[in-house]
């Protein structure tokens, strides 16, 4: 009981915290989007997935190996080896995230022309690159203490980073600094300031835990790069492909016949303004798959093979139903919300055409984590890899005929083959099959059930009045469904 407890505390405490950290990150897009336009958001897009390679690299798989050894040497009490893990996986992650920071710096040149097609100046690849160390560092104290189930240290931090980041944004655009050195300055600020205040807790946290002098380091060090390797291998391939792919992106948009700034345009609105509208919604789903790794782990740890099949059955229904009732509700919402937010009808087009991936998409972020935490963090990545070729290969060869078409074909087919292949995997690992009937079919009934109740009423959705009250008697009857359907089910049992 003591365990389910703070499993919800720390639940609600991360939902809560994300919840916030997404309406600033939301509000501050907006600003920016109408700031700086579609073409520059598609450039910034493009920036961020170079910088994110680079962040992979630099975090060597280290703080999901922290997560993992902490965790399992917590159920242990082994109190020697949880500082003492730590501690060393922190010192390799800082020597390398810092020897990452000094190759950018010196090829800045060479990664903004095969990278970012020359669009910046290549010295403000200077300023992301000096934030890389501190938010290596920082993911190894976030994993650190998400494997204690201390996440409200990690929530405060992670919602500094947001914060420090959204305002510093708004103010240097603000006062007409140069877009692009305000967009890295806010990241490198943001990063830093995180860094100090992670840095403080962590180590006033692993003072409590005594190390013993005979600790077998050589041991430790093995440990960590077993679980490490193979992960950060895979990782520098899936995101050195994630980042080839959205550099072609624009490219063969081009090729279709659009100017390269259109293109950009096209590729700002998808991936920057209505990928992370359909996404939004996703706090709860993320902030219980971060914490269902370290569960996992402890599971795995001691066999504990029954836990691991009822839980994950539960979590595919619960999973299932949130996020097709999500997916109705954003398609319901999509008209409305994105033309008051953004201006602009097409934002909405493409947000409703987006909406059949949102299942597929919120059941993969939690089944990766599962994956993890049953140590299977590299059939994860293979996976990724797998996805990602396939991607890359139609981004070349489909977009220059299809065009923007293309590029939502691409995102259903690297969505839908990323998801199930991840699901397959998870279902022979828990040994248990997938419910089509209970998961997917009955939700869906009553979602269409309802949606064809709706339509029938005078209700006509023209501003935000009329869309609360249609999606407060939406949720009312896809409850009242859902629950007869339940109930009829708990009386024939």
């Amino acid at each position: 009981m003591l365990i389910k407890s703070k499993f919800l505390k720390n639940f609600l405490l991360l939902t809560t915290s994300t919840l916030i950290i997404n309406v600033v990150e939301m509000i501050t897009n907006i600003y920016i989007t109408n700031k700086i336009g579609t073409t520059v958001l598609g450039s910034y897009s493009l920036i961020m997935n170079l910088f994110n390679f680079l962040v992979t690299v630099s975090l060597f798989g280290i703080p999901l190996a922290i997560t993992k050894i902490v965790s399992e040497n917590d159920i242990l009490n082994n109190d020697s080896k949880i500082a003492c893990s730590s501690k060393i996986a922190c010192k390799f992650c800082a020597l390398i995230s810092i020897s990452v920071c000094i190759f950018t710096i010196i090829f800045k040149n060479k990664l903004v022309s095969i990278f970012l097609n020359n669009i910046i100046d290549s010295n403000i690849i200077i300023i992301l690159a000096l934030s890389l160390p501190f938010m290596a560092l920082t993911s190894c104290f976030c994993g650190y203490f998400n494997a204690l189930r201390k996440v409200n240290k990690p929530v405060i931090y992670e919602f500094l980073t947001h914060v420090v980041k959204s305002f510093s944004i708004v103010i240097l655009l603000y006062i007409n600094f140069p877009t692009y050195n305000s967009l890295a300055l806010s990241i490198f600020l943001s990063e830093f300031i995180s860094f100090l205040y992670a840095f403080i807790l962590y180590k006033k946290d692993v003072k409590s835990y005594k190390i013993n002098k005979n600790e077998n380091k050589i041991k430790i060090i093995k440990n960590i790069f077993r679980i490490s390797a193979p992960i950060s291998f895979t990782s520098f391939v899936r995101s050195g492909l994630s980042t080839l792919k959205h550099t072609l992106i624009p490219i063969r948009l081009q090729a279709f016949g659009y100017s390269y700034e259109y293109a950009l345009s096209r590729y700002g609105i998808i991936h920057g303004i209505s990928l992370p509208f359909i996404l939004m919604p996703s706090i709860f789903i993320n902030s219980f798959s971060s914490l269902i790794l370290p569960e996992y782990s402890r599971y795995f740890a001691s066999n504990n093979i029954k836990k691991i099949q009822d839980i994950t059955q539960k979590i595919f229904k619960i999973t299932l139903l949130a996020s097709l009732y999500i997916s109705f509700v954003i398609y319901i919402s999509a008209d409305v919300i994105c033309f008051k937010l953004y201006n602009d009808h097409e934002v909405a087009y493409y947000v409703k055409i987006l909406t059949p991936i949102i299942c597929i998409m919120y059941l993969d972020f939690i089944v990766d984590s599962m994956l993890k935490g049953l140590d299977l963090q590299v059939s994860v990545m293979k996976i990724n890899i797998i996805d990602l070729i396939i991607s890359i290969t139609l981004i070349y060869f489909g977009i220059p005929f299809l065009g923007t078409f293309g590029y939502i074909l691409v995102l259903y087919t690297s969505e839908y083959i990323n998801g199930l292949m991840s699901i397959n995997k998870i279902l022979k690992k828990a040994n248990i099959s997938f419910k089509y009937l209970e998961w997917v079919i009955k939700p869906l009934i009553c979602l269409f059930t309802a949606f064809c109740i709706i339509n029938l009423t005078p209700i006509k959705i023209v501003n935000f009045s009329s869309l609360i009250i249609t999606l407060f008697l939406f949720t009312i009857i896809f409850i009242f469904l859902t629950s007869l359907i339940n109930l009829s089910i708990k009386n024939k049992s």
